[in-house]
């Protein structure tokens, strides 16, 4: 199986390649998109005959959620406390560009393409058409604030978690069944393996949807039983999502049941007052290794 991997920082002409790759994948699910919906509405009114009958685009469908700068990047904001105090604390903690990223599988070819830093991430798939990639998008949240933001302790008590993120397209579906999976990837290094990586826990993921009205909007995810577990001793480092299309192909028996995350929506600005604005970029300087040996919560 053929792997393709995205280092932007280090190879700024394969960056530049890759980009169009990326842009040639969204713009050629679009086209097969309205090319299925022509098809079918030709066969309904008579056509040739040379035209496959394969009807109108279904679901699951595809997002796409903004991961571009502070005001709109992916947030989680986590209220805790820590014992003997029984006086709450909640923190904004904004996602780590260099570590999200998606991964789409290109089922024709075999071939996996990571993409890691960009400006938009994306999950989904045509489900009409098999031979199109399936996107998974994912995002880390670091815990112990080595790029900046809050510390989450480990011995803190969740007393809840959202994770917000603001939705710039839906295609393909009006509504979108999703899993939100709670996962593990290496800080910073996403690869092809972590498309399949599993769930921490057979309870380690949500459900919920993503509706064709989203774009332009903040949604708010309750992921509170996620964020507790990430807690349990030993407690992670970062808070790490996985994005994907809740298909019949990705249930299996490691899945026990789950309970549909709650959500909201909003279409006002975010407010910044208590958010650390130093994000950076995917192509800040490393992390050096000692820093990385080093984290601790």
């Amino acid at each position: 199986m053929l792997v393709l991997s995205q280092a932007k920082k280090q190879f700024p002409i394969s960056s530049n390649l890759k980009s169009v790759a990326r842009g040639r994948t969204l713009k050629t699910l679009f086209l097969a998109g309205m090319l299925l919906l022509l098809t079918a509405i030709l066969t309904g009114c008579g056509g040739d005959g040379h035209h496959h009958e394969r009807g109108v685009i279904t679901g699951p469908g595809l997002v796409g959620i903004d991961d571009s700068e502070d005001a709109t990047a992916p947030l989680l904001i986590v209220t805790y406390t820590v014992e003997p105090s029984p006086v709450p604390v909640t923190v904004n903690i904004l996602s780590d560009p260099a570590s999200d990223g998606d991964i789409a599988f290109d089922p024709v070819l075999n071939t996996f393409i990571v993409t890691t830093g960009p400006p938009e991430v994306f999950f989904g798939e045509d489900s009409s058409n098999m031979n199109l990639p399936e996107f998974r998008a994912f995002l880390t949240f670091p815990l112990d604030g080595i790029t900046g933001q809050p510390v989450v302790p480990s011995n803190a008590v969740i007393v809840s978690a959202f994770l917000e993120v603001l939705v710039d397209q839906v295609n393909f579906a009006s509504s979108i069944p999703t899993f939100l999976d709670l996962v593990q990837y290496p800080f910073r290094s996403l690869s092809a393996a972590d498309f399949n990586t599993p769930i921490l826990t057979p309870t380690s993921f949500k459900t919920l949807n993503f509706f064709s009205t989203d774009p332009g909007n903040f949604v708010r995810i309750d992921v509170t039983s996620l964020m507790q577990e990430a807690q349990l001793p030993p407690a992670l480092l970062d808070f790490q999502v996985r994005f994907s299309v809740e298909t019949a192909a990705a249930l299996s028996s490691s899945r026990a049941s789950s309970v549909e995350a709650s959500r909201s929506v909003h279409s006002q600005l975010r407010a910044l007052d208590n958010i650390l604005l130093n994000r950076g970029s995917s192509s800040a300087k490393p992390l050096t290794q000692e820093a990385l040996t080093s984290r601790r919560r």
